[in-house]
C-alpha cells in the first residue's frame, strides 16, 4: 500500500517550452499534404505562408510547468520574432536549458526568470557560450549565489538592466577585482542588506550604474560620506522607498552623490507624523541637486518657497542644520509668515498603475502631461511612444479619462490626493 502511495505523488514530468507554447497558441492542428497548420487560441500570433506558427515580439508563460527547453529546431522555427520573454514561475532549473532557450531566439533582448528553481551555474567550460544581445535579465526569488552571477555576467556581457528583488541576501561578495561596466540600471528589492557598506560594493562592481532601487530593503544608512561619490560617481536615479532611513543627516548625505538627480523616498520612519507639504519642503530644501523628487519635477518656484519655508521652520531652533546657514545666506532672515496661503497645493499624492504594478507618488501638478510622462518612463520600463496614459479622478469616479494634450498642465485635470494614473501598454 505504501508502494501505491508513492507512485501517486510522484511528480509529473516537466514541460518543455516548445509544448508550453502550443499549449497556450494552438487551438487545433491538422496535417494535410504534410503542412502543418496551426489555428492560434490567442493572438497576436500569427500563421506563417508555410503553416507555421510565428509568435507575437513579447511572449509570456507565467506558470506554465516548463522546465526544459524542448525542441531546438522547433523553437528556432517560431521565435524568430520574439524579443521578450516572460518565463515567471516556471521548473526551470538548469542554467544549460536557459542557454539552449536563448541560443535558439536570435532576437531575443529580455529574459523573466522570477520565482525558477535555478541550481547555481557551474564553471563554464565553453568561451563561446556569450549572447551580447541580452539586455535586461530578471533573477528575481531565484536565490541566485554571487558566483553564479559573475559566470552569468560573463555570459551576458552587454546587459543593461539586472533585477535580483527578493533573494535574501545579507551581504554582497563580488570578487574585488570583478567588474561590469555594462550596467546601468540595477533592482535589489527586498533583500535583507542593511550595512551600506555592502551595498557600496554594487557601485565599485557596477561602475557605470545610473539607476539604483532599493524598496523594500532594511537600509538604515547612507554610509560614510567620504565614500559616496567614489562609490556611485554615475548614479542618477536612487529609490529608498520603504527602507528603514530614521535621519535627517542621512536624508543630507543624497547630495554627495556626484550625479544624482531623481530620488524616491516615501515611507521611511523619519517621516512618521510629518504632514505631507511639510516633507516634500524639507526634503527639496535639503536636496539643492534634486532635479525630480518622488515622481514628480521640483519647479524652481517650489523649490524657492521649499527653502523660505525650510528657514523659517529652523530659524526659532536652537541645533540648526548646515543647510540652513547656506539658505539664510541666500535668502536674509525671514520674517514668520501671518498671512494665510490660500493657494492651492503645488503637488498631491497618486497612485501610478502599470499592470501588475503601481506605485505611490507626490506628483507636482504644475508640469505638463508631456513632462509626466517622460518621468514615469523609468517606472514603465518603456519610452512614452509605446504606451498611452489615463487620467481616474476616484472621487466622482467617471472612469480614467485619456490625457491627449501634451501641454496641458496636470492642475488643468484638477488632480487630487487619491487619484490614479493608469498606464496600458500598446499592442
Amino acid at each position: 500500500m505504501a508502494a501505491c502511495d508513492k507512485q501517486d505523488v510522484v511528480e509529473q514530468p516537466r514541460k518543455t517550452l516548445v509544448e508550453a507554447i502550443f499549449n497556450k497558441y494552438i487551438d487545433d492542428m491538422e496535417v494535410e499534404c504534410d503542412v502543418h497548420v496551426f489555428v492560434p487560441k490567442r493572438g497576436p500570433a500569427k500563421i506563417s505562408e508555410s503553416g507555421d506558427l510565428i509568435l507575437p515580439r513579447n511572449l509570456h508563460l507565467t506558470d506554465c510547468d516548463v522546465g526544459v527547453a524542448g525542441d531546438c529546431d522547433e523553437l528556432r522555427r517560431m521565435c524568430q520574432a520574439v524579443c521578450e520573454l516572460d518565463l515567471m514561475q516556471n521548473k526551470i532549473s538548469q542554467w544549460t536549458e536557459v542557454f539552449k532557450v536563448i541560443k535558439e531566439i536570435p532576437n531575443l533582448t529580455f529574459l523573466n526568470l522570477t520565482s525558477n528553481p535555478l541550481t547555481p551555474c557551474e564553471e563554464l567550460g565553453d568561451p563561446d557560450l556569450v549572447f551580447p544581445g541580452m539586455k535586461q535579465l530578471v533573477l528575481n526569488h531565484t536565490n541566485i549565489d554571487w558566483g553564479s552571477i559573475v559566470r552569468i555576467l560573463h555570459v551576458f556581457p552587454g546587459l543593461n538592466e539586472l533585477h535580483l528583488s527578493l533573494n535574501g541576501y545579507s551581504d554582497i561578495n563580488f570578487p574585488d577585482d570583478f567588474s561590469y561596466p555594462a550596467l546601468r540600471k540595477l533592482h535589489f528589492n527586498g533583500n535583507s542588506v542593511t550595512d551600506w557598506s555592502q551595498l557600496k560594493r554594487l557601485g565599485h562592481t557596477f561602475t557605470q550604474l545610473r539607476n539604483l532601487v532599493l524598496t523594500t530593503c532594511e537600509l538604515t544608512s547612507l554610509g560614510e560620506e567620504e565614500e559616496i561619490a567614489a562609490a556611485f560617481p554615475h548614479l542618477c536615479v536612487l529609490n529608498i522607498n520603504k527602507t528603514r532611513v530614521g535621519r535627517w543627516e542621512e536624508i543630507d548625505k543624497l547630495r554627495l552623490f556626484p550625479a544624482l538627480t531623481d530620488v524616491r523616498v516615501v515611507g521611511i520612519p523619519l517621516f512618521e507624523g510629518i504632514s505631507d507639504k511639510k516633507r516634500r519642503q524639507l526634503l527639496i530644501a535639503r536636496t539643492p541637486n534634486i532635479a525630480y523628487l518622488n515622481g514628480s519635477v521640483v519647479p524652481a518656484q517650489e523649490r524657492e518657497d521649499a527653502e523660505r519655508a525650510f528657514v523659517r521652520h529652523y530659524m526659532g531652533e536652537d541645533s540648526k542644520p548646515a543647510r540652513y546657514e547656506e539658505l539664510e545666506a541666500r535668502y536674509g532672515k525671514l520674517d514668520a509668515l501671518v498671512n494665510i496661503d490660500l493657494t492651492p497645493p503645488s503637488s498631491c499624492k497618486v497612485t501610478v498603475i502599470c499592470e501588475d504594478k503601481q506605485e505611490e507618488m507626490d506628483v507636482s501638478v504644475n508640469q505638463t502631461v508631456t513632462q509626466f510622462k517622460k518621468f514615469l518612463t523609468n517606472f514603465v520600463g518603456h519610452p512614452p511612444s509605446k504606451w498611452v496614459l489615463f487620467y481616474h479622478e476616484t472621487q466622482l469616479n467617471f472612469g480614467p479619462s485619456r490625457m491627449l494634450y501634451p501641454n496641458r498642465k496636470l492642475y488643468a485635470y484638477n488632480v487630487s490626493d487619491g487619484d490614479e494614473f493608469i498606464i496600458y501598454m500598446k499592442s
